[in-house]
């Protein structure tokens, strides 16, 4: 009970902070031990957390996904806050999926790539990561549907959150129907042209998907408050 309300009064530009600090901070150290030189653009968030591909700061890396998880975990709280009065149901579900998701993640971070199986089944940091991401994904779509019905004072917050969550999942949709036409209805010289390898990459979606959630959370608890006492 007592962490119960700890969680509803910590500040939420403080958790903020914090885990920006936490995620990116744990994993840029990691990434300096990392024993060749490391590049987001191809190589993903799991390889800083793997003995086999980062033998001196996976410890550090694995230490920092854990972590931001349970930093994670106070954001549903200070969402419900900022969207319940207006959206119920679908903020509740909403808080239900990114509990799940803040879970999943921070059991990423302990079950080190390559290291333990639970019930027989291996890659365990993968699937919880995946099943993360998605868990993550179907939050933030409920809680900008919950946005929708914010006062019409808030609607650049809500389109600033809308467009940092959607925007690279248009872009990206964009690029590769860019490259399929190219290839079917150009030559491979203007293909090649275009063509830039860490577009198509895993890591490099994934470093961009999780700054997004970083700055979505950003917005809909830091602006939404500040809107509110200006009102």
């Amino acid at each position: 009970m007592a962490a119960r309300l700890a969680i509803w009064r910590a500040e939420p530009i403080t958790t903020w902070v914090s885990l920006g600090a936490c995620f990116f901070g744990s994993l840029i150290f990691a990434a300096s031990l990392f024993p060749r030189e490391y590049d987001w653009r191809h190589n993903t968030i799991s390889s800083l957390a793997s003995p086999r591909a980062n033998p001196h700061g996976y410890l550090i890396a694995s230490a920092g996904l854990t972590v931001t998880g349970l930093l994670l975990i106070p954001f549903a709280f200070f969402l419900q806050q900022r969207l319940e009065s207006f959206a119920p149901k679908l903020t509740a579900w909403a808080g239900r999926l990114f509990l799940f998701g803040a879970a999943c993640f921070c059991l990423s971070g302990i079950a080190v790539p390559g290291r333990y199986r639970i019930l027989g089944i291996g890659r365990n940091h993968e699937h919880l990561a995946v099943i993360s991401s998605i868990a993550f994904c179907l939050s933030v779509i409920l809680y900008l549907g919950a946005s929708r019905r914010w006062p019409p004072s808030l609607l650049m917050l809500r389109v600033a959150a809308g467009v940092v969550v959607i925007l690279p999942g248009i872009g990206f949709a964009l690029y590769q129907l860019c490259l399929f036409l190219t290839h079917e209805f150009s030559s491979p010289t203007v293909y090649d042209a275009i063509r830039v390898p860490f577009l198509t990459r895993t890591a490099f979606w994934e470093w961009v998907s999780a700054m997004c959630l970083y700055l979505f959370l950003g917005l809909m608890t830091l602006g939404a408050k500040t809107r509110r006492e200006d009102r």
